[in-house]
């Protein structure tokens, strides 16, 4: 490639980078994630903010913070953050033309769920809003902590995304500069070569007499190849981020969610099968027995000579820890055996209540 396009290829992607890097730089200084921060006193009990803009289309927390402290830990003191915890609040959506016609945006009772809870998650688009906050009448306790309006979004996904993109532009960026200086040092070897050739006549001005197609300068071989410098670049970039967020591996216990018909009974019926007892607090028993934790394994390996079916059977009770429940899996499927977890739905669906076999 001639050194005029080599050096105007790097300077293109010099400048692209740049414009970029400085672009998305001045877009995320410029989005609203803490919309509004409003120093209020309790002393009302009827709270109202001073207009506040959003220019995200996001998700937005209304809360009423307030600064740390041990009395929030202090199960005597009346005086904590209990006092506010179940708040009545309001958004408004104020008009374009005046901001005094304004209408119902969201408010806490709309977020209430059935169960009594509720959420200070919003949906908002871009625009203008004000927030009302109602506390009761206990709240004047907590001036002390300094109380404050908050409405706000949580800008971890965009803060990531412009890190790559400028992470990218700096690559971009640095290999244009490669390419431009590598362009710049063909011509300074180019000029050098031409005022140190020899000549015969030194005084005499060199013509071209007859038409001669000129051919560019071929690529000494000791030479750094400029476009096997730029795309390795671009290599690399993707190598970087294929394996810094590329899917991680999975880990754990395999398992098959299927309904109970499609387990075969008959094939395996309970007499000749093996069964896993597990009961709280942590006791293992193999078809009635009861085995020491360390030795359900070897317990297990005795049986596959004597079973017609290799498959192990595993109930608990409902209040059974979740490490010993998934000990004995481990154990069953390091074993070799297939395994089949009766749970309490799948018994009363089969409509089979045997007497336990595990001792009371």
């Amino acid at each position: 490639m001639p050194p005029k396009i080599l050096f105007r290829l790097g300077l293109g992607l010099f400048l692209v980078a740049t414009a970029t890097y400085l672009c998305t730089e001045r877009w995320l200084d410029s989005r609203i994630f803490i919309p509004l921060d409003y120093a209020v006193s309790l002393d009302d009990r009827h709270l109202k903010s001073p207009p506040f803009a959003i220019n995200l289309k996001e998700t937005y927390f209304a809360f009423l913070d307030l600064d740390d402290s041990l009395d929030d830990w202090n199960e005597a003191n009346r005086c904590n953050y209990k006092i506010i915890m179940y708040p009545q609040w309001r958004v408004y959506r104020l008009g374009s033309a005046t901001l005094q016609s304004r209408e119902l945006w969201v408010s806490s009772e709309q977020l209430t769920r059935s169960d009594g809870s509720s959420s200070n998650a919003f949906l908002a688009s871009p625009g203008k809003y004000q927030l009302e906050w109602d506390i009761p009448s206990a709240a004047p306790c907590l001036n002390s902590r300094h109380p404050r309006l908050l409405v706000f979004t949580d800008s971890t996904a965009y803060r990531e995304g412009i890190g790559l993109t400028q992470l990218f532009c700096l690559f971009l960026g640095g290999t244009g500069l490669a390419l431009s200086v590598v362009a710049g040092g063909y011509v300074a070897r180019s000029k050098l070569a031409r005022a140190l050739a020899p000549r015969i006549f030194p005084d005499m001005v060199l013509r071209n007499v007859t038409p001669i197609t000129k051919h560019p300068p071929l690529r000494v071989i000791h030479e750094v190849p400029h476009w096997g410098l730029f795309c390795g670049a671009v290599l690399w970039i993707v190598v970087f981020f294929s394996v810094a967020y590329g899917p991680l591996p999975s880990h754990g216990l395999f398992v098959s969610w299927r309904k109970p018909d499609a387990v075969v009974w008959e094939k395996s019926p309970w007499p000749d099968t093996l069964e896993v007892y597990v009961r709280t607090p942590p006791r293992f028993f193999v078809n009635g027995e009861e085995v020491n934790r360390n030795d359900l394994r070897s317990k297990l390996t005795e049986q596959p000579g004597r079973r017609a079916e290799w498959t192990v059977y595993l109930e608990a009770d409902v209040d059974t820890a979740y490490r010993d429940a998934v000990y004995a899996m481990d154990v069953i499927q390091g074993c070799g055996a297939k395994l089949i977890w009766v749970t309490p739905q799948m018994r009363e669906q089969l409509r089979y209540t045997p007497e336990p076999r595990s001792p009371q």
